[in-house]
C-alpha cells in the first residue's frame, strides 16, 4: 500500500483553491495536472510503498509524535522549480508553522528508527496546486503567483496528523484514511 502522512486543510480551502484553477486552467500553455477538489493537504511524509504488516508499526510510531494545536493560514504562493523550469505550484502555509516543522522533524525521526529513508531537503510546508508536465516559460507565472499570494485565506486550527492510504488511477490519486492521531 502507498501511504503518507499529512495533515487536511479545511473545505473553504478546497473550494478557494477550486476556484484559483477554474479562473487559470486555461491560461497556460504548459501542460499542467491540476490537484483535485478534496486532495488538497499538506504532506509532512511520503513513505510510498509499505507492506501491509508494517502498518501496525507505523501507526505506533505516529501515536509517540508530541501533538499540540496550531494555528496556520495560506501565505505566499511559489514554485518549486529545475533547470528545466517550473515542477510544481504551490500556496504556502504562515501561522505557527513552526509547529509544522517540529511534527516534521519528529515524524523523520520516528521513521528513519522504522529504516524509512529521511527527506533530503528542507520541509517546506504547501499544499501542491499543481504539477507541471511540460513547462512553457511563455505562461503567465508571475501574475498566477501574485493572483494566489494576494487572495485572503482563512485561519484554520490543526489538531490532528492523518496517515493515509494513495491509490494511484487513470484519473489521479484517491486517498483513503488509514489512521489519524489527535493532540
Amino acid at each position: 500500500m502507498r501511504l503518507f502522512i499529512g495533515i487536511s486543510v479545511p473545505e473553504a480551502y478546497q473550494q478557494k483553491l477550486q476556484e484559483v484553477q477554474d479562473k487559470w486552467k486555461n491560461r497556460f500553455k504548459s501542460r499542467l495536472s491540476w490537484t483535485k477538489k478534496g486532495n488538497w493537504h499538506l504532506t509532512l511524509k511520503f513513505l510510498g510503498e509499505v507492506e501491509e504488516a508494517d502498518l501496525q508499526g507505523i501507526k505506533n510510531a505516529l501515536d509517540k509524535i508530541h501533538l499540540r494545536s496550531a494555528w496556520l493560514k495560506g501565505g505566499q504562493a511559489g514554485y518549486f522549480a529545475s533547470r528545466n523550469g517550473i515542477r510544481v505550484l504551490w500556496l504556502g502555509l504562515s501561522g505557527e508553522v513552526g509547529v509544522l516543522e517540529d511534527w516534521a522533524r519528529e515524524i523523520e525521526e520516528e521513521f528513519y528508527a522504522l529504516g524509512f529513508s529521511k527527506e533530503n531537503r528542507p520541509f517546506h510546508p504547501h499544499l501542491t496546486i499543481a504539477r507541471v508536465k511540460r513547462f512553457s516559460d511563455h505562461d503567465p507565472w508571475t501574475e498566477f503567483r501574485e493572483y494566489v499570494s494576494g487572495l485572503e485565506w482563512p485561519d484554520f486550527k490543526v489538531q490532528r496528523i492523518n496517515l493515509w492510504q494513495s491509490k494511484l488511477t487513470p484519473n489521479g490519486p484517491v486517498y483513503k484514511l488509514v489512521y489519524s492521531i489527535k493532540g
